[in-house]
């Protein structure tokens, strides 16, 4: 085994014909050049991009494919070069009501191992999202009921920088995990810890002493790559090593993660 680096939270502004599909990112963010950022400048050798239930981003992930730099393993994962592994996800943002009667919302990163499994919940998807071609789209149901959808297509669930004040579980909807998962919370293998927090703060909520703990750099531009990420050990680069690393299993683990200080926080 060896260890390798990973940043799972990675948008992508525009896609190849120009449509939006992050808003509030660059528009140089598309599959082909994240691809070749992380291969190029950053060493990231797991890169998780979760805008990629958008159809027009699967039209371009079929069409990178075609292109020969990458192919898709049994393991799941797209091999570029090589050299990288790209996980294909999708950030949902959920309609959460918590044990006082009060809403919130919430975002889901939803990774998948295969592009057939991503297109089959990018579809299914389109019954609760009115724009499935838009990043971070709110969807008509709870977290509760999104795990479900999302391990229908062999994906895993993991809470999204779970303590920004905006889009996320502690921030504005629950003071519990477990109130929100119920009897699905040991479905959740990790949380992500997001600008906000790291894991020295993380670690003193009982809760989440059986979580392992992410940090991704949630980039709306290419030179955001990397800015936080995560040191793994695995066997290969591949979504079954990932995901074997994050839930703690055979030797593999999540050895480490980098981010910046929570004091430099960002808010939304």
């Amino acid at each position: 085994m060896y260890e390798v680096f990973a940043d799972l939270h990675v948008h992508i502004g525009r896609s190849e014909n120009n449509k939006p599909i992050k808003i509030t990112a660059a528009k140089s963010l598309n599959f082909a050049n994240i691809a070749k950022e992380c291969v190029d400048r950053k060493g990231i050798n797991i890169v998780g991009i979760i805008d990629c239930a958008s159809p027009y981003v699967i039209e371009d992930i079929e069409n990178f494919l075609k292109q020969g730099e990458a192919y898709e393993i049994e393991d799941g994962g797209i091999i570029y070069k090589d050299k990288v592994c790209i996980i294909l996800g999708s950030e949902i943002e959920t309609s959460e009501v918590n044990s006082e009667g009060k809403t919130g919302s919430a975002h889901n990163l939803c990774y998948f191992p295969r592009l057939s499994d991503i297109k089959g919940f990018s579809n299914e998807m389109k019954n609760y999202i009115k724009n499935i071609t838009l990043s971070s789209q709110r969807a008509s149901i709870s977290a509760y009921q999104l795990i479900d959808i999302v391990e229908k297509y062999n994906g895993v669930l993991i809470p999204a920088h779970a303590f920004t004040p905006h889009k996320s579980f502690y921030g504005n909807c629950t003071d519990r995990l477990e109130k929100i998962f119920k009897d699905k919370y040991n479905k959740i293998p990790a949380i992500e810890l997001g600008l906000s927090s790291d894991t020295y703060l993380a670690d003193t909520i009982s809760e989440l002493e059986s979580k392992t703990f992410l940090t991704n750099s949630d980039a709306h531009s290419l030179p955001k790559i990397a800015r936080e990420y995560n040191k793994v050990l695995v066997e290969n680069i591949s979504f079954k090593e990932l995901l074997k690393a994050i839930k703690n299993e055979d030797g593999r683990k999540i050895i480490a993660n980098y981010g910046l200080d929570p004091k430099l926080r960002k808010i939304s």
